[in-house]
């Protein structure tokens, strides 16, 4: 007689019970989030309207651009690291990092300056001087309070929330965006390298290719609430956000005596899992650079109208918010990476089926639907687990300058993905920075791999 085994069943073991929310952490948590929409929103404007802003008001090419942009993100990188030093010793009646929120005010101020300025010189100095250090403080500061708040337990669930509330100032800028464009976008033609509107031409437009530029008014009305927002969520995060009692806190060090002991080999051996997640986080992040410089021009160039534009941008978020509030629960439950191979092997199918949309002369705007919140996933809300992930090796202390050594990742992924993304497009067709993409997620799931799990499962 032949007997058959059973086959075990296949199960993934997890936490029972997770660690609940008390009503005050659940109010912190939504202030940070607030601080971190109020981030996209500026830094969405940032990027686009001053560039814009040195383009169709003060009529100079993209190498001034280029220029403004590239000593900004160095200064950026460097002012992290400083403020993260800065945050981590400050031991003022407010806390460590409640007073840097502050900085916004100095921030959201200058955004204004900037839309009234006159001239390039001044654009550069209110970008890369007075935003580009300001700015930073309350970046690095934001980040560094959520391993200071929030347990090891419930600081995936903590990180989805956050990410959640920061998509309604990405949400925010985009509206702006469009409706920028809409109220004060004026139709012109180039000559002798300047935008002249289409109105003083008496009839002879069409006999030119036309663009449409903001106008400087448009830009100080924008610039002007982006400011004003972003000084107004710093004000509310010194206000609503609670910091330990200085006496609770470490011996404060000098400046020169971190520096020392940041770059001691001894020292940086004992914080190898830190490095790991970096960079295997450098490895992920350049597949999303592949994407980002080339995605509005991709979305353009399929040529839907703003009412399949909205439809899609609409079932896109509304899939991610609660995906994103999943991923931060997943991670509380079975730990960081039990799920991280499985979640980026899905996000990179799609990313490859992205060129399909465009395989028949008019876009498959149904396939083009389905893909859209896979897209804002792999873009936007994998940065859940991985931001966990990296609080968790932050060392008790040094999170600040630690958060500002962090900063690396973004930097070096954009630069790296711009010009492999810009490769494949020129290569293949601009569909392919997504392929490019899915590439790079797949390669840094062995480097997550070889990471220490942070969170035990009973």
């Amino acid at each position: 007689m032949i007997t058959f085994k059973k086959k075990k069943k296949f199960k993934i073991e997890g936490k029972k019970e997770l660690k609940s929310f008390s009503r005050v952490l659940r109010i912190q948590v939504f202030v940070i989030g607030i601080l971190f929409a109020a981030d996209t929103t500026f830094f969405f404007f940032e990027q686009n309207f001053f560039n814009t802003y040195i383009d169709h008001v003060l009529n100079l090419g993209d190498l001034y651009i280029s220029l403004m942009v590239s000593l900004s993100a160095v200064v950026g990188l460097i002012m992290n690291f400083v403020w993260g030093i800065f945050s981590d010793n400050t031991r003022s009646k407010f806390g460590r990092r409640r007073p840097y929120m502050l900085f916004a005010l100095v921030s959201g101020f200058s955004m204004f300056l900037f839309a009234i300025a006159e001239n390039y010189i001044w654009c550069v100095i209110i970008d890369v001087v007075f935003i580009g250090i300001t700015s930073n403080a309350v970046s690095v500061s934001q980040r560094a309070i959520i391993p200071d708040k929030v347990d090891l337990e419930r600081r995936g669930r903590a990180n989805g929330i956050i990410q959640a509330v920061s998509y309604v100032g990405l949400i925010i800028a985009l509206a702006f965006f469009l409706l920028g464009n809409e109220l004060f976008g004026i139709t012109t033609i180039k000559i002798l390298n300047r935008d002249v509107p289409v109105g003083d031409l008496f009839g002879f437009a069409k006999f030119f290719p036309t663009s449409t530029i903001m106008s400087k008014e448009g830009h100080i009305i924008l610039l002007t609430f982006g400011g004003i927002f972003y000084a107004a969520c710093g004000i509310i995060g010194f206000v609503f956000l609670k910091e330990p009692d200085p006496s609770e806190l470490p011996p404060k060090k000098k400046f020169s005596q971190e520096l020392k002991e940041l770059v001691n080999i001894e020292g940086l051996k004992k914080q190898k899992e830190f490095f790991k997640v970096l960079i295997a986080s450098v490895v992920f992040q350049t597949g999303i650079g592949c994407v980002m410089p080339l995605l509005f021009p991709y979305i353009f160039d399929l040529g839907l109208s703003t009412v399949q534009l909205l439809i899609a941008i609409a079932i896109g978020f509304g899939i991610l918010f609660p995906v994103v509030i999943l991923i931060g629960k997943l991670a509380d439950k079975f730990g960081r990476k039990k799920f991280l191979p499985l979640i980026f092997i899905i996000i990179s199918i799609a990313f490859i089926l992205i060129p399909l949309v465009t395989v028949t002369k008019t876009p498959n705007f149904l396939l083009f639907i389905i893909l859209m919140p896979f897209i804002l996933i792999g873009l936007l809300g994998i940065a859940t687990i991985i931001n966990t992930w990296a609080q968790d090796k932050l060392p008790l202390g040094k999170r600040g300058q630690f958060y500002g050594v962090f900063n690396i990742v973004f930097t070096v992924s954009q630069f790296i993905g711009a010009y492999v993304g810009g490769f494949f497009s020129v290569l293949f067709g601009r569909p392919f920075i997504f392929v490019a993409g899915a590439i790079f997620f797949l390669v840094s799931i062995p480097f997550f791999l070889i990471v220490k799990e942070t969170l035990e499962i009973e």
